[in-house]
């Protein structure tokens, strides 16, 4: 394999110029970087990461923190920005943290029982910049990584004093119930949040928020919301506490498609007309939502993980052309991507409506 010293003698400069013209210094002259360059690609030479990490200050990693990998939404997020960040030379350090045995944590949360805190020797200095993927993160956490002295950005929810890239959750909410509230149902249930719990998880307590706004606007009280996690089983495990717990409203907004297919198939597994006597509206367009034939407010999910990724690389590359140092204002930028709504079998006007 070729060396360093090799490429020098073969472009007749000193082995630090050779370092200095493979990191993209602007201290080369462009003739002389691209002489080299070709050199080095002609001969096989591969620098050594470790070696120009050292040298540079920079890992050219970005740490990737997220609480699943199987899941559809992290695994497309996962997929998308390790995608882009490889297409510009980067590795990703994937660290994964279970969200916890606690429903929601949030930041004012104590740290879970079942989750290990990120320590800052977990990704200082091994990476130039870390991403985390809507993780509940507890007030610990937070700070932490407020601490690593890099950049941070956060996809999927609102963080205060992290870039962020997700949507509004809010509105989502909002929209989903609007749906329900046009076709004519007045009894409209949510499920998959912990309410307004100020310290909850950004994106069901901010739906739930919607669903108040848009409920409260039509002149009707909203219901407390039906607590569970965002998976089918607990899903089911909803529906069958809306089965047991009094007469079933007319509408249903589950704040994920997963609970919403959950739903769905406790309900018809109990003989309840879906969407003959109950409308169910999800949020997210799941692969599997067409499946069931879930209506649902369908979020770009790879569109934010490719914000977040290409808005990260632009940062890294100004820090490095100024020396190492995070702009001013670099943790303000906040983008929400739009969303849209996808019309299926789970909803229709109310059977009070159609058979008065």
């Amino acid at each position: 394999m070729a060396s360093i010293e090799d490429v020098a003698r073969a472009t007749g400069v000193s082995t630090a110029t050779v370092s200095r013209a493979l990191r993209g210094l602007a201290s080369v002259a462009e003739p002389t970087r691209v002489r080299v360059q070709k050199a080095a690609q002609s001969l096989g030479y591969v620098p050594s990461a470790a070696a120009s990490s050292l040298a540079s200050g920079r890992t050219k990693a970005v740490g990737l923190v997220t609480p699943h990998v199987s899941r559809w939404f992290f695994s497309v997020c996962i997929e998308t920005i390790e995608s882009v960040l490889r297409t510009e030379g980067y590795d990703v350090l994937l660290v994964i943290l279970p969200p916890g045995d606690q429903l929601e944590p949030g930041p004012g949360a104590v740290t879970p029982p079942s989750r290990q805190t990120i320590e800052t020797d977990l990704l200082r200095k091994r990476v130039d910049a870390t991403i985390v993927l809507t993780l509940p993160l507890v007030r610990r956490e937070l700070e932490t990584l407020r601490g690593l002295g890099h950049a941070v950005v956060y996809v999927g929810d609102l963080v205060p004093g992290l870039p962020s890239f997700g949507i509004d959750d809010v509105a989502v909410g909002r929209r989903a119930t609007e749906h329900l509230l046009r076709l004519g149902h007045r009894d409209i249930a949510l499920v998959g949040s912990n309410g307004e719990d100020p310290d909850g998880w950004g994106p069901p307590r901010d739906r739930y928020r919607g669903y108040v706004q848009a409920m409260g606007a039509a002149g009707l009280d909203p219901l407390p919301p039906v607590r569970c996690d965002l998976t089918v089983a607990e899903g089911r495990r909803a529906a069958r506490e809306l089965l047991t717990g009094g007469p079933l409203p007319t509408g249903v907004v589950a704040v994920s498609d997963e609970i919403g297919i959950g739903l769905l198939h406790e309900l018809r597994s109990a003989g309840v007309d879906v969407p003959g006597r109950v409308s169910v509206i999800g949020v997210d367009d799941h692969p599997h939502a067409d499946l069931h034939g879930l209506t649902t407010i369908a979020q770009p999910v790879a569109e934010q993980a490719e914000a977040a990724a290409r808005w990260l690389l632009a940062l890294l590359q100004r820090v490095r052309v100024t020396g190492g140092r995070l702009p001013a204002g670099w943790d303000s930028q906040q983008e929400r991507l739009p969303v849209h709504l996808v019309e299926r079998r789970s909803t229709a006007v109310p059977a009070s409506l159609v058979n008065p």
